[in-house]
């Protein structure tokens, strides 16, 4: 995995377990992962927190609706790590790590990286860059606000 292109990080007013338990809860409640421009979030194999789950979101960028798949392929304690499978383009990884910094306070990032030389020129290429900054900081902010809600 290379070093990350776009990043969004925030603080986050809960313990390290409560938020790596709200990522495993996503199974029962993918309505906890839909705000303004994510339509959705839907398991569509294994169980999410599993190497090899796949999950699907349908997400808006600025006037474009597309369906995404991605499938986890590294978990640990801190880290769910996820490759893009579809649409094939641009090809990138992102991660969700979670660091404590006191108990009950956790930094939470979110991380997008290229895969090949073409998904690194995608990343870097403006209006796609924008538009998943935009996107990623939007989601770091409603998952602050999601598990600080539901503890």
């Amino acid at each position: 995995m290379s070093m990350p292109t776009i990043s969004a990080q925030t603080v986050v007013s809960v313990s390290a377990d409560q938020a790596r338990s709200w990522f495993l809860s996503l199974d029962d409640h993918p309505e906890r992962y839909r705000f303004g421009t994510h339509d959705g979030f839907e398991i569509v194999q294994g169980s999410f927190g599993d190497v090899g789950s796949r999950f699907k979101t349908r997400e808006k960028f600025y006037f474009l609706k597309l369906e995404l798949l991605f499938e986890l392929v590294e978990v640990d304690e801190t880290s769910f790590r996820f490759r893009l499978i579809r649409p094939s383009w641009p090809q990138v990884w992102g991660s969700f790590k979670m660091r404590e910094l006191e108990p009950a306070s956790v930094s939470l990032q979110l991380e997008i990286g290229p895969t090949t030389q073409l998904g690194a020129f995608w990343l870097k290429f403006y209006p796609v860059a924008a538009a998943i900054r935009q996107q990623i900081t939007s989601e770091v902010v409603h998952i602050k606000a999601s598990m600080e809600s539901s503890v």
